[in-house]
């Protein structure tokens, strides 16, 4: 997830699927090529088949996995908020920021290796997924990171320097 705002009072996180994005659509591209050409060479059927299945899947496909997800951490709404765009529509959801102890990384274990997502600690309630799937990238380790740095830096007050006679 990418840094939009960071402040003591807000930090907004914005994941946008730039890459599962390109690359859905050119497995969709890709299909439909191949199928187009196969109907300009004569082959209606194979082309038919191999374009209109194999687009399709690769279209479906994009428009299911390729959201949106923004977090929102707000000191003074006292709240996070949750933000999920797709082609299927928009949701918000609303969490008191009261409970926020603290960011950590889920693991699941498949075939030997290891992939992990970014949750929210709440104290008293369930830890909430910042998204929903999990990937072996450094991205869910640096979700955590912003978000435990952020709420050490608003645990933190600033120290003034009272002595005048420093420089």
């Amino acid at each position: 997830m990418k840094i939009l705002t960071n402040t003591p009072e807000l930090l907004v996180l914005d994941h946008k699927p730039w890459l599962i994005s390109l690359a859905m659509m050119a497995g969709m591209l890709i299909f439909l090529g191949v199928g187009i050409t196969a109907i300009t060479q004569g082959e209606w059927v194979f082309g038919l088949m191999f374009g209109g299945i194999g687009g399709s899947v690769w279209g479906i496909c994009f428009l299911v996995f390729t959201k949106r997800v923004q977090i929102i951490f707000d000191t003074h709404a006292g709240q996070i908020v949750k933000r999920t765009r797709s082609f299927f529509g928009y949701a918000q959801d609303v969490y008191p920021l009261s409970p926020l102890c603290g960011a950590e990384l889920e693991e699941t274990r498949r075939d030997g290796s290891s992939m992990y997502r970014p949750v929210l600690v709440m104290t008293g309630q369930p830890n909430l997924p910042v998204v929903s799937y999990y990937t072996n990238g450094s991205g869910p380790r640096r979700t955590t990171e912003a978000v435990n740095r952020w709420l050490e830096t608003r645990s933190t007050p600033m120290q003034l320097d009272s002595d005048s006679s420093k420089p």
